[in-house]
């Protein structure tokens, strides 16, 4: 009986994994509104542009994966809560940013760059000392969707990556070399990879019926 029922099984989750799979919608869908907008996203980095790679990446994707959708760029946070003579993103801004630019939705990112933090250790392979000098970078990124009827939050999400960069120096005494530019640039990337992995929401997937 036992194995009756084993075989049972089996055959059931054989023929499951055998069924097609389906593109079913995404979990966030935004043919629901008829325009939604898209507030530059911000960045506590003066140094830093990884706010305006962040804003185009996101842009580029919601609009490959959503097709029909209208997105305004509205502009930058400091800016458009001046048009509306408000100081902070509060729930009433949020309706006044949806009377006066016609929009029922939009998105807003915040960037965070941690304090970059510093290391470096010594290494002595055979008769050469060296010294190997390490830069830890974090940076995370979190995107809300707001509803300007109600003023609330219908979507967040965010998401965290670091990455550390190595540079083997000949003494103690020598000098890193690590610029801003070289920072912005892995910031860049950084942001990239952040933006991807937070729009899942928004991507149709295959399913099983």
């Amino acid at each position: 009986m036992f194995n009756k029922s084993l075989l049972v099984f089996l055959l059931f989750m054989f023929f499951i994994s055998c069924s097609p799979k389906i593109m079913a919608p995404p979990e966030i869908d935004l043919l629901h509104y008829e325009q939604v907008g898209l507030i530059s996203f911000s960045n506590n980095n003066v140094e830093s542009q990884a706010d305006e790679m962040a804003t185009q990446v996101f842009l580029q994707e919601i609009s490959r994966l959503q097709k029909g959708v209208q997105v305004i760029e509205l502009g930058k946070l400091d800016d458009v809560l001046g048009q509306i003579n408000k100081v902070t993103l509060n729930q009433e801004a949020v309706k006044a940013i949806g009377e006066h630019f016609g929009v029922a939705s939009f998105f807003h990112g915040e960037i965070n760059i941690s304090d970059v933090k510093r290391s470096s250790r010594e290494v002595t392979p055979k008769v050469i000392s060296r010294v190997i000098f390490r830069v830890n970078l974090n940076i995370s990124l979190t995107v809300r969707l707001y509803s300007t009827e109600t003023g609330a939050t219908l979507w967040a999400d965010s998401a965290y990556r670091e990455k550390n960069l190595d540079q083997i120096l000949n003494s103690p005494d020598s000098i890193p070399d690590f610029d801003i530019k070289a920072q912005n640039k892995v910031h860049e990337k950084l942001t990239e990879y952040l933006v991807h992995e937070l729009i899942r929401d928004f991507r149709p997937a295959k399913k099983r019926p």
